[in-house]
């Protein structure tokens, strides 16, 4: 807090208290009696040391431990004040006489006090002086910085001696120098006088010491600490630097440093939330698969499940198709999409629950929740047949139409045979709707690749050498978690990074396997079925080197040719020869995976060799 300025002629009361006008002068420069001309006066004698008359460095008498004593201190009277943060240089002169090196021992230090006269930790210790042989005075100094908390410092002169040596030592003439002060930080001044009197006319001459007192009229004033609000910038809210036990009830609490953590449950305390994991938001609400019914929180207050006129359910289970449980949802152009084993419903979401309604049920079913993916303006799901879309399957009414998993419906039927449970996404930087359906040690994956909005895409199979837990969108990044390892998608990447074991023990390592690339076409007739075809050529168009077989024997397990090694685009240049005959054929391109590669067009150059009647 500010206290007022020292005035003139001012009445003041006992407990007053002010600041002065004009800084004291600076304190003493010079120790009281630091050479002992004047007799042991002006110092604070501690332990075995004396004021010693009849030898000194610049006169006749000094400080002296006596031989076959431990040791002591003789502290200065004198009272230096000195600026928090500024420095004093305190010297003095030692005599060992006739010690040998070692045995005897001096230095001079400086002892900080506070305002209540409490020393401030350990002196500030000189160099120590501990060979005088041949009789010579050697100089201990040292130079040390006021610190925090300090009022004043005392400088004096330690001597110490082996226990079983009997030769004294001499100390004599401390000085000081250095930044001396007349007023010290939080210094101020309180009347102290039994009754209210008048300051003088002129201002005194203040003490600038805690304690010390000076008289000015009829005023007494003694100096004090003054009070103040020092503000300390710390951080609040600091971890340990180990881990703390954490606490499994939920409730408990752990302090971590200065970091107190409380336990809390992750799961909706709301008794109306269903808490399973067919979930779906929409219209800043949450639904979520409640058996036969579809339930759902308040609108943006996913805690909430059990508000009136905002939190409720959708009665699926009451409507057509509705007597299996929910087991899978999505959205359909802002519509919800309840699934159970038979049938799907659409219903039409609002914040308000009063605008909710149910628009159409077909009987056309899915019971796989993580398959379905929102693709452009519809939705991919996984029947039991296969792949299956809402906007095809809504205007046929019919799982058999040409939906686009018709190509491959045998391979996921086969891949759902084996109980891998399927995972569904769709990535908008590919344009690719992803079923994958994770095994014991890879992920097989069957990938529809979308050319032009409207048209038919086309399947891919993949294969991944490890198994896919989870996937994440990340801008236009796909990421796949497998264990503790995330994999990132990267077109412009030639192999899989999967880590393995040494087969030594050892740290596992990271390995690249590169990933070949198969094209396979079916067994194609070129014509009238059963008609032996002569082929005497083909060209290929693309890039990356690739190799080419010829399926020849379709009743023969698929018979194919030995692979043919060419060069990416034949069609520069004359045909390449494969001269072959067969009823039906099919085509195998192979690429090893060790440069990029893609596959534009393939020309076979063939002839019927007999007619049919």
């Amino acid at each position: 807090m500010a206290y007022p300025i020292w005035q003139p002629g001012t009445l003041y009361q006992p407990g007053d208290i002010v600041v002065p006008i004009t800084m004291p002068p600076p304190s003493s420069t010079v120790v009281q009696n630091g050479g002992f001309n004047s007799g042991s006066s002006g110092w604070d004698y501690g332990g075995d040391v004396e004021y010693f008359n009849g030898y000194g460095f610049s006169g006749n008498a000094c400080l002296r431990l006596a031989g076959n004593l431990p040791g002591g201190t003789a502290l200065n009277q004198t009272q230096l004040v000195v600026p928090v943060g500024k420095q004093i240089t305190a010297s003095c002169m030692i005599q060992q006489g006739a010690a040998i090196a070692g045995a005897t021992r001096g230095w001079v230090e400086v002892q900080w006090f506070d305002a209540s006269d409490t020393p401030l930790g350990s002196p500030n210790k000189g160099n120590v002086v501990d060979d005088g042989r041949g009789g010579r005075w050697n100089k201990s100094s040292v130079t040390a910085t006021c610190p925090a908390g300090a009022a004043y410092c005392r400088a004096g002169i330690t001597l110490w001696s082996v226990a079983d040596h009997n030769h004294p030592v001499w100390g004599d003439e401390l000085q000081v120098q250095g930044t001396f002060a007349g007023l010290p930080d939080s210094l101020a001044y309180r009347a102290v006088q039994p009754e209210s009197g008048f300051s003088a006319a002129n201002e005194p001459a203040w003490p600038p010491v805690l304690g010390q007192t000076v008289v000015d009229n009829e005023v007494t004033w003694e100096a004090i600490s003054s009070t103040r609000v020092t503000w300390t910038a710390q951080p609040l809210y600091v971890s340990g630097a180990t881990e703390p036990d954490w606490p499994e009830g939920a409730g408990e609490y752990v302090l971590d440093g200065s970091v107190l953590f409380r336990a809390v449950s992750r799961r909706v305390e709301d008794v109306n939330c269903p808490n399973t994991k067919i979930v779906a938001i929409a219209s800043s609400k949450v639904y979520c698969a409640d058996d036969d019914i579809v339930r759902y929180s308040a609108t943006v207050n996913p805690l909430d499940w059990s508000s009136a006129d905002d939190a409720g359910y959708l009665p699926t289970g009451l409507q057509n198709y509705g007597s299996n449980p929910v087991a899978a949802m999505g959205l359909y152009r802002a519509n919800l999409i309840p699934f159970n084993a038979e049938a799907f419903q659409l219903w039409q979401l609002d914040e308000d629950p009063a605008n909710m309604a149910l628009l159409d049920a077909l009987p056309m079913g899915s019971t796989q929740h993580h398959a379905m993916a929102a693709v452009s303006n519809d939705l991919f799901f996984l029947a039991s047949q296969g792949v299956r879309t809402v906007g095809i399957a809504a205007s046929s009414t019919n799982f058999q139409a040409g939906d686009v998993g018709m190509p491959i419906d045998p391979l996921v039927q086969a891949a759902m045979a084996t109980g891998a449970v399927p995972l569904g996404l769709y990535f908008p930087a590919a344009g690719q709707y992803w079923l994958m359906f994770p095994r014991e040690t890879d992920t097989h994956v069957f990938v529809y690749s979308m050319t032009v909005i409207g048209q038919v895409g086309a399947w891919s199979r993949y294969e991944f050498p490890f198994v896919v837990e989870d996937w994440a969108i990340a801008g236009d990044s796909l990421y796949l978690r497998s264990g503790d390892y995330v994999h990132r998608v990267d077109e412009a990447v030639l192999g899989d990074e999967v880590v393995v074991l040494p087969s030594g023990g050892g740290d596992p390592v990271r390995e690249v396997r590169p990933f070949p690339g198969l094209i396979r076409w079916p067994w194609l007739d070129f014509g009238q079925p059963g008609v032996t075809k002569a082929v005497y050529g083909f060209d290929i168009v693309g890039t990356g080197a690739v190799s080419v077989s010829f399926g020849i024997d379709q009743s023969n397990g698929g018979l194919f040719t030995p692979p043919y090694r060419v060069p990416a685009d034949t069609v520069p240049g004359m045909v390449i020869p494969m001269p072959l005959a067969a009823p039906s054929l099919a085509v195998e391109l192979r690429y090893d995976g060790s440069e990029r590669w893609q596959w534009n067009a393939l020309q076979l150059y063939l002839q019927d060799n007999r007619p049919m009647s």
